[in-house]
């Protein structure tokens, strides 16, 4: 059943360009955000002229999906596990599972099994199934789930995940973790997968154990205090994956918070575990539609819907006050070059 609070030309443009498009464009393998963004203007409030405006932009620079090799089952699709190079043959098997068990059933079938992944090519794909959950739009749900497969699971990460966890705030856990690796990353590693793979193998990682506050509160409370402090662009990602995350926790399963502190941990690390400082609360914030509406980076619209999603989950200002200060500046640019 299609979500009615979802535009009929939305559904359509979700639906065409998952069908279209790769989850990575040339030359540098940068990730579509494409159908993120569309949903984060639609969460915004923006009109579907907005999006409409940004995707016929956007989607040039993609890579065209080629027609799937073969037809996956429920007994076979598992070998392609891992192998980036079978999401046109994952996307079809997803969104005949999707058709056959509804977008619930096939999460709870599948998800499980494939979250410990999360973190790979910097949350990206975990990102992409959460803006579909939280809008029911089948037909993405069926492509983030090929995304996650296409990566594979993580097995060393589902195992940290399970371990005796730390009892300390979550800040405090972010800023005990380079005591427990064994070397930092080297300088100029490369890209986010190779540096995330050097803090799994090279630490001693465990979950943050479970606060009053609440550990997914809490955690991403600390996210957002990198962030403001740093303003790094890496950080930026462990917001935006703060809300994703927390979005599919139903579907993940008995160790969702394991997994996300672990997750959050090695990332923390992958980034060079930036130095921040505590944040206190801000009494209010308001993001300005009007200048989101001339945003034309797909990660600026991001970034607002996940604090503003937060600050209220969480009924704390300080995300969207973050947002602000961060985003204004930068809109305020978009919006001259537009004039």
């Amino acid at each position: 059943m299609l979500n009615p609070a979802l535009p009929y030309p939305l559904l359509r443009l979700l639906e065409d360009h998952g069908a279209s498009h790769l989850p990575r464009y040339a030359p540098f393998g940068h990730t579509d955000h494409g159908p993120m963004a569309y949903l984060a203007m639609h969460g915004l409030g923006l009109t579907q002229r907005n999006i409409q405006a940004f995707a016929a932009g956007y989607r040039q620079r993609l890579t065209p999906m080629p027609k799937p090799r073969e037809t996956l089952h429920r007994h076979t699709w598992q070998r392609m596990l891992g192998h980036a190079d079978a999401y046109p043959e994952l996307v079809q098997f997803f969104a005949t599972e999707v058709r056959d068990s509804g977008w619930q059933g096939t999460l709870e079938r599948y998800l499980p099994g494939l979250a410990s992944g999360w973190v790979k090519d910097l949350f990206h794909p975990l990102i992409r199934l959460a803006y579909a959950i939280q809008f029911e739009a089948p037909a993405e749900v069926a492509t983030g789930l090929a995304y996650l497969a296409s990566l594979g699971d993580d097995p060393r990460l589902a195992r940290a995940a399970k371990l005796g966890p730390l009892a300390v705030s979550a800040s405090g856990y972010l800023r005990c973790l380079p005591a427990q690796v064994g070397t930092e990353p080297p300088p100029g590693l490369g890209p986010f997968n190779l540096r995330y793979r050097h803090a799994v193998d090279n630490s001693s990682l465990r979950p943050l154990a479970a606060s009053q506050g609440g550990l997914f509160s809490d955690l991403s409370r600390a996210c957002l205090e990198l962030f403001d402090a740093t303003h790094d662009f890496f950080a930026l990602h462990l917001l935006t994956a703060s809300h994703a995350f927390r979005v599919c926790v139903p579907w993940i399963g008995a160790e969702a918070q394991g997994m996300f502190s672990v997750g959050i941990g090695a990332a923390y690390l992958a980034l060079g575990a930036l130095p921040f400082a505590p944040l206190e609360r801000a009494d209010s914030a308001s993001l300005d539609k009007n200048a989101l509406a001339q945003a034309t980076d797909e990660h600026d619209l991001k970034l607002a819907y996940s604090c503003r999603t937060l600050g209220e989950w969480d009924a704390d200002p300080t995300y969207e006050w973050v947002a602000q200060r961060y985003l204004t500046p930068r809109l305020n640019r978009s919006v001259e070059r537009v004039e």
